[in-house]
């Protein structure tokens, strides 16, 4: 058996953690603000999925209407597609399936904001773990009944993250000409 120093094997595990600012991936990030995580967070398994140790949810790495590329493990195209309303974003979640992966859902606000990285704009998530994330509106299952009194919120709306900067919100009409609606699908985690 080869015995492995011990320097060698922490200067290894150094590495990988990369900062998001140093990462040429990465240029949307600012290198003087603290990262919410850094890619030592998460395990990429180069199956288009991606777990989160400090939750043990397992992402999808790509928006749902992209293309994931097992040669290359990175996302292509910005075809995503943009989801009318809420229910759409609930099923489409529901039916998602990456390298024959299945049983996905759409995360809760909690869930979602965990891929926020304040540290990064347009978007505000890390693109090494995470490549050609849109910056844009992506739906969650959380609901949010706004008061009879404000129109624009009369009925049950999802509550949304703007990854453009990380901004949580009530999506109230959806109005395609001014965005795109995504949806990032998650599984397992702590309940």
């Amino acid at each position: 058996m080869t015995k492995i120093p011990l320097l060698l094997i922490c200067a290894g595990l150094l590495s990988t953690q990369t900062f998001a600012a140093a990462d040429p991936i990465n240029l949307n990030c600012d290198a003087t603000l603290q990262q919410d995580y850094t890619p030592s967070d998460f395990i990429d398994n180069h199956d288009g999925t991606v777990i989160d140790l400090r939750t043990s949810l397992t992402w999808a790495k790509c928006t749902i209407g992209q293309t994931y590329e097992l040669a290359s493990n990175t996302c292509s195209g910005g075809g995503t597609i943009s989801y009318a309303n809420w229910d759409e974003a609930l099923l489409a979640a529901g039916s998602y399936s990456v390298n024959n992966i299945s049983d996905w859902r759409l995360p809760n606000i909690k869930e979602l904001g965990s891929l926020v990285d304040r540290s990064c704009a347009e978007p505000s998530i890390n693109l090494t773990l995470f490549p050609n994330t849109l910056s844009s509106v992506y739906y969650s299952s959380t609901p949010f009944k706004g008061r009879a009194v404000a129109s624009e919120y009369s009925h049950l709306v999802s509550r949304v993250i703007d990854f453009a900067n990380g901004t949580e919100m009530p999506l109230g009409q959806h109005d395609s000409s001014l965005t795109t609606y995504a949806v990032r699908a998650v599984k397992g985690g702590y309940r």
